[in-house]
């Protein structure tokens, strides 16, 4: 397995595939284009011109930023592919995020070690605990 990391979001008919493989529910097209479009840090992963994974982060792109999406394709499970998307996420989100921005996600339940983060509380019975991380310091470019 050779995956390649972009920093593009996929087309949304491979989007809506990829929720569906994973069991996430179905989206119609024009949704998913949407969806897709209000991306502020897309990152996909690519074995060949397949679509092994996908992760974005969405939020108001200066002061909030929340990790959402992050979503692996079964075949390339416990291969390292979520955790290297989940690094490039955060690589660029700090690259454009100031002193006293958040990052913050909810992890579905049972994923929480997923990120390889300290994470709260879950708010509710459904969602896993949630990690919120302060930008302290500005990034050296």
């Amino acid at each position: 397995m050779t995956v390649e990391l972009f920093t593009l979001p996929p087309t949304a008919g491979e989007f809506v595939e990829l929720r569906a493989a994973c069991g996430w529910g179905a989206v119609e097209m024009a949704v998913a284009e949407r969806a897709l479009a209000a991306g502020l840090v897309n990152v996909v992963a690519r074995d060949g011109g397949r679509l092994a994974g996908f992760g974005r982060v969405v939020g108001d792109g200066v002061l909030y930023f929340y990790v959402q999406d992050v979503i692996v394709h079964p075949d390339f499970r416990g291969r390292g592919v979520g955790r290297l998307i989940v690094e490039l996420m955060l690589a660029e989100v700090l690259k454009r995020a100031p002193v006293g921005a958040t990052i913050g996600l909810m992890a579905a339940e049972g994923k929480e070690g997923f990120y390889g983060v300290r994470l709260h509380s879950p708010p509710t019975d459904r969602l896993g605990a949630g990690m919120t991380r302060f930008v302290l310091q500005e990034i050296a470019a």
